[in-house]
């Protein structure tokens, strides 16, 4: 076996890995529908989740594999979660893996993805899909109308590259985060078509894409590798596991010397640390462009700066995000100059709870005479001190991711001025 190329974050892990992570159990288990390897078979199996869905006033997810729904079940589930009775639940994940669907349960769930805007995670590995270019076109169409963040169709092995032909070339979505096409019998003729979407700014918006198991060969791999470096800053996670096998080649593509392989993986690495460290640069940047914008921008006449014409304060604080690309900078100034985007002076109200973070166990205080640390924070709101859970439940981290992506500084632009 072949060098792994790889880059795995903390974020990647835990968006990949739904199983079994530690963000599962802090989730409350009664929005959960796991039918996991439960017997579930065609419309009957299908007409049994939505008993179960209907019984309860809130389901975020739908865990389903390993059973044989087929493309009848199928067709009877999502019809009913594309009804108004089905729309009431906001699904955010769902889990259809092995499952024996083939091409009219796949349209059957584009036509339920179509327009969606809750559903984020989709899991469909090891089922029948054919590669039908005009199947993969209508389901394509519905991600790119969606909200979908995160879609795995790994080891769905006769997609091919009739699949990627018809996948990539339509696809536009800005939300989809993160692509597994793993064991899905792609060769070397699919490379041009993976090129030419990784490399378009416009239409590209991942951050993490596996393909591992096919058969592009060293050639396709090496190509691939030089299209990030030259043209993607975005993807932070690569995985190209075992693409030395290639049923028909050019150039090298049978190359089978380990040294050529690893020459690759030593380069994806170093490529993969710029684009993380020029999104951490982009991020800091546009932070506190925001915090001078503010000041520089909003009605104001405190200042003899503010009263300089709009170009001339523009100027002066593209000197504040140099990394930035002009229409970075744009967004960002855009909305710290307009006064709706102001934050509220008190925190707001969530189903009639205050939203605030979980403190960290590991850093709860017993000291005597003292509070609980936890109790101290739950009245503060959590993030002040530092010490709450962070990225997994910190609603201002939280808060500061989406607006980063919002004005399109979550990653470098790599067309700076």
């Amino acid at each position: 076996m072949h060098t792994v190329f790889t880059s795995r974050t903390m974020s990647s892990n835990r968006r990949s890995g739904r199983t079994g992570g530690p963000a599962k159990a802090l989730l409350s288990t009664r929005a959960f529908i796991d039918r996991l390897d439960n017997g579930l078979t065609a419309a009957e199996g299908a007409q049994d989740v939505i008993s179960m869905i209907t019984s309860r006033r809130t389901v975020t997810k739908l865990i389903l594999g390993h059973n044989k729904l087929a493309d009848d079940g199928c067709i009877v589930l999502f019809r009913f979660l594309g009804s108004a009775a089905g729309r009431k639940y906001r699904i955010t994940e769902i889990s259809l893996n092995s499952n024996e669907i083939g091409d009219r349960g796949l349209l059957a769930i584009a036509a339920y993805l179509n327009g969606n805007q809750y559903l984020t995670d989709l899991f469909l590995q090891n089922n029948r899909f054919s590669g039908d270019p005009s199947v993969i076109e209508t389901f394509t169409n519905s991600i790119n109308s969606s909200h979908l963040e995160m879609l795995s169709l790994t080891t769905n092995i006769a997609l091919s590259d009739n699949f990627v032909g018809a996948f990539f070339s339509s696809l536009r979505s800005t939300y989809l985060k993160e692509l597994h096409v793993s064991a899905t019998g792609i060769t070397h003729r699919s490379a041009p078509h993976i090129i030419s979407y990784i490399s378009s700014h416009e239409r590209c918006r991942l951050h993490t894409f596996k393909c591992n198991g096919n058969a592009l060969g060293h050639s396709a791999v090496k190509r691939i590798i030089s299209a990030i470096e030259k043209r993607n800053f975005v993807l932070s996670g690569i995985e190209l596991y075992s693409n030395h096998m290639a049923t028909e080649s050019d150039d090298d593509d049978t190359s089978s010397d380990d040294t050529d392989w690893k020459e690759l993986e030593s380069k994806l690495r170093l490529i993969l640390s710029r684009n993380m460290h020029l999104k951490r640069v982009a991020e800091k940047e546009a932070l506190g462009l925001l915090c001078y914008s503010r000041t520089l921008l909003l009605p104001s006449t405190s200042s003899a700066l503010c009263m300089l014409p709009t170009e001339i304060k523009l100027h002066i604080l593209s000197f504040l995000a140099p990394s930035l690309s002009p229409s970075q900078r744009i967004n960002v100034c855009t909305y710290a100059s307009a006064l709706t985007t102001l934050p509220p002076l008190l925190p707001k109200l969530s189903g009639g709870e205050l939203k605030i973070c979980l403190p960290d166990p590991f850093s709860l205080g017993f000291a005597e005479g003292e509070k609980k640390v936890w109790e101290v924070r739950g009245a503060t709101g959590g993030c002040a001190s530092g010490k709450c859970l962070g990225a997994v439940l910190c609603h201002k981290e939280q808060q500061r991711t989406k607006w980063l992506e919002a004005v399109e500084c979550s990653a470098y632009d790599g067309r700076s001025a």
